[in-house]
């Protein structure tokens, strides 16, 4: 193999594949980055068997050729080489690595050891714009379980019905969902859990100048085509919780209030709640008034006062940390909680938004 590239473009390529890189594994090529020249283009490949991630930039290919290399350290002397072109050279399974100011070996594995990461030759299921599909995930992804004790909850649903895509994840004590249009109806209509990782990692991969992200789905796996790179995962079995029974129908209490002074106020609330296991109660009031109290046997307690558009009146509790959440990915100056009872699930959503939706169930307190 012997080839040059930008600097530029190597170091970018570096950053979107070795996240998934395995620091930990038995396996010592799964710590290596796998490089191969592939029609005219130089492919960059890490996988940690669950998620592998591609991408391909351009390069003055010499002589064909592939071999793996530690990731961390080919990333390291990437970032650090400030020059603007890298040669690569591969003698056996050692790699040289040339630029105008620097030049080192780098030892590797050989490809053969790699393992291959599947590619879904199938017709595309899908094509969606990369804006909504980011924003999506940014607002639903937080609510995935950490405890993967049910791995359903570990990952995020995109359910693909008609014309419309519904992005939902919850622990089972909150859930998330964003509604996104299709510029087309689906073939078939299908549920696709996708672990939270991947998801992730696909949200990271976009860029805002980007245009759209293909989707092609075989059994137990989901592609994800974006630009130049790519991004293979297993798909989540089981499933799904049906969640739709669980949203509220009937909300006759409800306050409208700015989001900013919302934050703001739950934030304050935090800092004695912790004291009680995150527990603060809202009271929306006749009197277009909502208060957040917080109270702590330990610490003192606190109480905020907002002015709010309210119907109906109520006092009920949440986790603070899950109210906070929710939050910063809302994307609207004012945000509408609307209730049914002391114990039913509150729903928050953007004011004047029927996209999206969050259900926090709430806390049991002693009177």
């Amino acid at each position: 193999m012997k080839l040059s590239c930008l600097q530029e473009n190597l170091n970018k390529a570096i950053s979107i594949v070795s996240k998934v890189v395995a620091t930990r594994s038995t396996l010592p090529v799964l710590s290596n980055i796998l490089i191969k020249t592939e029609k005219g283009r130089l492919k960059l490949s890490a996988t940690n068997l669950e998620i592998g991630i591609s991408c391909w930039i351009g390069s003055k290919i010499e002589k064909e050729g592939s071999i793996t290399i530690p990731a961390r350290l080919f990333s390291d002397f990437v970032a650090t080489n400030t020059d603007k072109t890298i040669a690569f050279e591969l003698e056996n399974t050692s790699l040289s690595l040339k630029s105008e100011h620097f030049f080192a070996h780098i030892k590797g594995i050989e490809a053969s050891e790699f393992p291959l990461i599947p590619q879904i030759h199938q017709e595309p299921f899908i094509e969606l714009p990369v804006l909504p599909l980011k924003e999506a995930i940014t607002q639903t992804v937080f609510a995935v379980a950490i405890d993967e004790t049910r791995p359903v909850l570990a990952g995020v649903l995109l359910r693909f019905v008609d014309d419309k895509l519904k992005i939902a994840a919850t622990d089972s004590y909150r859930l998330a969902e964003r509604q996104i249009e299709l510029p087309r109806k689906v073939e078939k209509n299908v549920d696709l859990i996708v672990p939270a990782k991947t998801i992730l990692e696909l949200a990271r991969i976009m860029s805002d100048s980007e245009q759209a992200v293909t989707i092609r789905v075989a059994e137990n796996q989901v592609q994800f085509d974006i630009s130049q790179a790519q991004v293979v995962s297993r798909l989540i079995e089981g499933s799904f919780p049906q969640y739709e029974q669980i949203i509220p129908s009937q909300t006759p209490i409800s306050a409208t209030v700015p989001t900013a002074d919302f934050q703001n106020a739950i934030k304050m609330a935090s800092l004695f709640a912790r004291e009680s296991a995150d527990n603060i109660k809202l009271k929306i009031k006749k009197d277009n008034n909502l208060e957040i109290v917080a109270i702590s046997p330990q610490a003192g307690d606190s109480v905020s006062n907002l002015s709010a558009q309210t119907t109906g009146e109520i006092e009920i509790a949440f986790n603070a940390k899950y109210l906070s959440d929710v939050l910063p990915v809302l994307g609207a100056e004012k945000l509408e909680l609307l209730f049914s009872g002391p114990l039913s699930p509150g729903l928050v959503r953007p004011k004047n938004s029927k996209d999206y939706l969050y259900i926090i169930m709430p806390l049991k307190t002693e009177e």
